[in-house]
């Protein structure tokens, strides 16, 4: 008897221990991507631009000051957001041009995978650019998304016409992109019964520019001229988006068990939108790199609160691995978990954010500390960016980091004053961490060959 008793205990302690844990459901995620916008455009990071939406998520999260995107660049960003890796550690050495043969390797784990193991249902909606959907590349549904509604690269703003819907064409949709992605996100949400991951990626700010007239006339007469004020014009009909978003999340009872994560793939074309940086989109000076950042995660996160010290998109993964409880992937991953951050707990991040872009000048960047080391490769180019191909591989797989400027990004944000002759032993130190890890990474990404891109089969357009 007395056995059977205290195996029955034991049973109930299982059985109780599984309901509490099942009591928790697991959180939603919800991902919001802008591309090309700089630092300061939304109202909460100080810009002039109307964004409600984009301000109230943040006054009921987290603002990050120094959160640095993966890459200067669309599709190298967007790699290093969802594998929590460098990403040319992944083979994402630039962005992609038209009919590439780099793409997003199917070994890679994404987010997708790692919360699929989970129980998610996963979801991308809006810009891909990690591969040709057209071909026989891995697309989304091959890197662990369920359902997908993207398009290669950008949209058009106005009645976007090159989206595609679980490998099938759609016509051309009436409205603004931004929203009729979102249209799209918030339908799927919609339908679920489990936990969800809804990765929303829009074209906008980035170009092809344009905006309803009534928004573009409003920023004219605040003496803007007609590029800038269609460029804000844009984030804020895209900040309407975002409301739309949150609305349903509201409206289906979850926003209190969603995470939501908001923020730009890369500094943007124009200086305007990233003020007090140097640099812009395609350079690893601070403006290519630096963008806003904003996670509300409520019952955990402060509202209203900030974060003043580095945090990197490759550290998005490994945050929502330790928080649902998920297997890190079986590979080197470069970000770290912020859950303790989010949490109000003690943190500090010690390991570096590199960044490193071909055929620009500088070519890298590290963070670390307070201190952003800047380096330049023998084999750089001062004139544009350039999209990586296979007949680079011989020059990114031989390129050295041979120069390097030091700057106290805390005391000096613009980058003004190189400290690397005053301070040699700080820079003998990060230069060897600097260079060690480009090398590691950039031996370990894959050599891409020139070989023809074959177009995917049985698609039609209905």
């Amino acid at each position: 008897m007395h056995r059977f008793v205290s195996g029955f205990l034991a049973l109930l302690g299982i059985v109780t221990s599984q309901t509490s844990v099942h009591a928790q459901p697991l959180p939603n995620v919800v991902v919001i991507y802008f591309d090309d916008t700089g630092w300061t455009d939304f109202g909460c990071f100080g810009g002039d631009v109307d964004t409600p939406n984009v301000d109230k998520l943040a006054s009921e999260g987290m603002r990050f000051t120094e959160y640095y995107a993966p890459a200067p660049n669309c599709s190298p960003s967007r790699t290093g957001l969802l594998t929590g890796r460098f990403p040319f550690r992944v083979g994402m050495y630039s962005y992609l041009a038209p009919d590439s043969v780099m793409h997003l390797p199917n070994s890679e784990v994404t987010i997708a995978e790692v919360l699929k193991t989970q129980g998610y249902a996963t979801g991308v909606f809006g810009k891909w650019h990690l591969s040709s959907l057209n071909s026989q590349q891995p697309g989304p549904a091959d890197q662990g998304f369920d359902y997908w509604f993207a398009c290669d690269n950008n949209l058009v703003k106005r009645n976007p016409r090159s989206l595609i819907r679980n490998g099938t064409p759609v016509p051309k949709t009436d409205g603004w992109a931004a929203q009729v992605v979102a249209d799209e996100a918030n339908g799927w949400m919609r339908t679920q019964d489990r936990p969800f991951f809804a990765y929303v990626a829009f074209s906008e700010t980035h170009s092809p520019h344009d905006a309803p007239t009534n928004l573009k006339e409003k920023y004219a007469e605040r003496g803007n001229d007609n590029n800038r004020a269609t460029y804000k014009a844009i984030t804020e009909y895209t900040d309407s988006a975002v409301g739309s978003i949150l609305k349903t999340l509201d409206d289906l009872g979850v926003s209190d068990n969603t995470i939501v994560f908001l923020a730009s793939d890369n500094g943007p074309t124009s200086d305007k939108s990233c003020v007090g940086l140097r640099g812009r989109k395609s350079f690893t000076w601070e403006g290519g790199v630096r963008v806003p950042a904003i996670m509300r995660w409520p019952g955990k996160i402060t509202p209203g609160s900030e974060h003043h010290g580095p945090v990197g998109g490759i550290d998005l993964l490994p945050t929502l691995c330790d928080i649902v409880g998920a297997e890190l992937p079986p590979k080197k991953i470069d970000g770290v978990s912020l859950r303790p951050l989010l949490e109000g707990k003690s943190f500090t991040r010690t390991a570096p954010i590199l960044t490193f872009f071909y055929r620009t000048s500088p070519a890298a960047s590290m963070r670390l500390g307070d201190y952003v080391l800047i380096g330049h490769s023998d084999d750089e180019s001062r004139e544009k960016t350039h999209a990586a191909g296979a007949e680079d591989m011989p020059k990114i797989k031989s390129a050295k980091l041979v120069s390097f400027e030091l700057y106290n990004v805390k005391t000096d944000l613009a980058q003004q004053h190189d400290l690397a002759e005053s301070q040699p032993e700080r820079l003998a130190g990060l230069r060897g961490v600097m260079v060690q890890l480009h090398r590691d990474a950039i031996d370990e990404g894959p050599v891409w060959q020139l070989r023809e891109i074959k177009p995917r089969k049985n698609r039609k357009e209905k």
